[in-house]
C-alpha cells in the first residue's frame, strides 16, 4: 500500500481538509432507491435532488463553539454505561473532561479529553479510564447531522456521534440509534476503519466496518467532516435509510427495519468501552470538536415520538466554570505515559512502570534516582558475557501508520565512560514483528547530559512504533522522553 497525504476536494465546503491514506481496496453500497458506489464524491452535494431541508425548524444547530457551548441547544453529560466487564473498568463519560481551546488560526474547539489508565492526575481514579461528552436538549428528526472533528488518537477510546432514545426502557425492545464510531476493534485496524451502525433494537441492526485507508486513517490529527443522512422516506419510496460520508465523499448505506423511525437526541464524545476497542494504555489525549450541525429535512420525513430521557446527570456547560487550554496542550500531546520517567510504581492493569515495561531479555535493574532537575530512571546491566545481560524498558505506541512523523525527544546520560546504553526505535507489522531495516537506534556517548531529539517516519508495513532505552553495560540514566506527532507524508 502506497501511503501518502491528499487533499480532496470537498464538495460545498469553502475549505480544503488533508488526510493520511492509502491504496486499499475499496468497498461499495449499492442498497436501497439509489446506487451509490463508495468513493463517489457528488452524491453528497445532490442532496436536494433527494429531500428539502427544512431551515424554518426550530431544532437546527449549527454548534462553532465561538462563545462556549449554547445551554439552549447542550447539556453537558456525565454518566456510564456497559461497566460490568471486571478485567476492563472504566468511569464513563464526566464534564470534568469538558474544555475550550482555540488554535493558532483563532479558530475555537471543544476539547474532550480522553484519560487512559496509566493516567495519574490527582482526581483521577486509577485503572479506570474515562471521557467526555455532551447531548442535545431537544430530540431531533431526520436530518443531516454534521461534525467537524479530529478523533481521539490512542486505542482503547472510541470516538462518536450517535443518535439514541429507546421508547420502552429495554433495548431488547427498542433501541433506535445511528452511530459513527472511531477507535472500534481490537485488531490494530481502530483507525482504519469507521464503524457505521444502526439499529432499531438489540438484534435488529446493521454495522459496517467501512475501509477507509483509501481516503485517510482516522487518527491523522486532522479536522474532517463526518455526516450522516437519515431519511424515513428515501426518494419517495417509503424507503427507510442512512448515507454515511466523509469530508462529502459517500462511504456507506444502510436500509430496512435496521433503520430508525423515532426522533432522539444526538451525543458527541469520547468513551471507553470494556475490551472491543483496545487497551487504553496511555495517560491523556483528545478529541477536537470544531463544528456539530443538524439540519432538518422537511415534513415528507415522517417520525414518530421518542421522548424518554437518558438516565444520566446534565447540566449547562455554563455552570462548569470549563477551562480553556492552550493548543499546545490538545495538539502536542506526549503520546510515551511516565515521560519524566517520575515513578517506578506499577500500573493494575499491565503491570508496567506506567508505561514503560521490562523486556524479556532484561535481567539487571531498573531504579528511581536524581535526575538533572527531578527525578530519572537509573538502568542497570546485569552482569556477566552472554549476549543480553542488559536491562531494557519500552514502551509500544499502536496505530502508528506509514508516513505519520514523530519528534523523539530525550536526555541521557552514562554513569560513567565504561557504561553502554542507546535509545531504540522500532517499528513493528501486524504480526508484531520488526518492519526490516528500519530500526534506529541513537547510542549515549556522554557522561554529561545529552539532549536528543531525532524526527522519524513511520515506514511502510509498520501499524506500532516501539520505543525502547538500554543499558547495555553499566549504568545509564534516562530523562524527560517524549514523542510528538507531527503529522503525515
Amino acid at each position: 500500500m502506497t501511503n501518502k497525504c491528499k487533499i480532496m476536494s470537498v464538495l460545498l465546503m469553502a475549505t480544503f481538509l488533508t488526510g493520511c491514506g492509502g491504496g486499499s481496496d475499496s468497498n461499495s453500497s449499492t442498497q436501497g432507491g439509489g446506487e451509490v458506489e463508495y468513493g463517489d464524491r457528488e452524491y453528497y452535494g445532490k442532496v436536494s435532488e433527494r429531500v428539502s431541508f427544512n431551515q424554518e425548524d426550530e431544532r437546527n444547530i449549527h454548534e462553532t463553539f465561538e462563545d462556549g457551548i449554547d445551554d439552549e441547544k447542550w447539556s453537558a453529560l456525565e454518566g456510564a454505561w456497559h461497566t460490568t466487564e471486571a478485567a476492563a473498568p472504566h468511569n464513563g463519560m464526566k464534564h470534568r473532561n469538558l474544555f475550550y481551546t482555540e488554535d493558532n488560526d483563532g479558530n475555537s474547539y471543544l476539547a474532550i479529553r480522553a484519560r487512559g489508565y496509566l493516567n495519574r492526575d490527582a482526581d483521577f481514579e486509577t485503572n479506570k479510564p474515562e471521557g467526555g461528552a455532551i447531548i442535545t436538549k431537544e430530540h431531533l428528526g431526520p436530518g443531516r447531522y454534521e461534525i467537524e472533528m479530529a478523533a481521539m488518537p490512542r486505542e482503547g477510546g472510541v470516538t462518536a456521534m450517535w443518535t439514541y432514545c429507546t421508547t420502552t426502557g429495554s433495548e431488547a425492545t427498542s433501541q433506535n440509534e445511528i452511530d459513527i464510531e472511531i477507535g472500534g476493534s481490537t485488531d490494530g485496524t481502530q483507525f482504519e476503519h469507521l464503524w457505521a451502525t444502526t439499529w432499531t433494537k438489540q438484534q435488529t441492526k446493521d454495522t459496517d466496518a467501512v475501509d477507509t485507508r483509501d481516503i485517510l486513517y482516522l487518527n491523522d490529527g486532522k479536522i474532517h467532516k463526518y455526516t450522516f443522512d437519515w431519511y424515513t422516506d428515501y426518494m419517495g419510496t417509503n424507503e427507510k435509510r442512512v448515507d454515511w460520508f466523509i469530508d462529502g465523499i459517500f462511504i456507506a448505506s444502510m436500509t430496512g427495519n435496521v433503520v430508525s423511525e423515532h426522533e432522539t437526541p444526538l451525543w458527541v464524545g469520547v468513551w471507553f468501552p470494556p475490551l472491543w476497542a483496545g487497551q487504553p494504555a496511555f495517560e491523556t489525549d483528545y478529541m477536537l470538536v470544531k463544528s456539530i450541525s443538524y439540519t432538518a429535512f422537511d415534513a415528507t420525513q415522517w417520525y414518530e415520538s421518542c421522548r424518554s430521557q437518558p438516565g444520566y446527570t446534565k447540566v449547562n456547560a455554563s455552570t462548569l466554570n470549563m477551562q480553556t487550554l492552550t493548543w499546545d496542550e490538545v495538539k502536542n500531546v506526549n503520546k510515551l505515559a511516565n515521560g519524566h520517567f517520575d515513578t517506578t510504581d506499577t500500573a493494575i492493569r499491565d503491570g508496567s512502570y506506567f508505561g514503560w515495561s521490562r523486556e524479556t531479555a532484561s535481567v539487571g535493574s531498573t531504579t528511581l534516582v536524581n535526575g538533572e532537575n527531578d527525578m530519572a530512571f537509573q538502568l542497570t546491566a546485569g552482569s556477566g558475557d552472554g549476549a543480553y545481560h542488559g536491562e531494557y524498558i519500552g514502551q509500544s505506541i499502536s496505530n502508528t501508520f506509514p508516513g505519520y512523523k514523530f519528534r523523539l525527544e530525550a536526555k541521557a546520560r552514562l554513569v560513567d565512560s565504561s557504561s553502554e546504553g542507546n535509545i531504540e526505535i522500532r517499528f513493528l507489522d501486524r504480526s508484531n514483528s520488526n518492519v526490516a531495516n528500519s530500526s534506529i537506534n541513537i547510542a549515549i556517548d556522554s557522561t554529561e547530559w545529552k539532549n536528543i531529539s531525532q524526527e522519524i517516519t513511520v515506514p511502510e508495513g509498520a501499524i506500532k512504533t516501539k520505543i525502547s532505552v538500554t543499558s547495555e553495560e553499566g549504568s545509564v540514566i534516562y530523562d524527560e522522553i517524549s514523542l510528538t506527532y507531527l503529522g503525515c507524508d
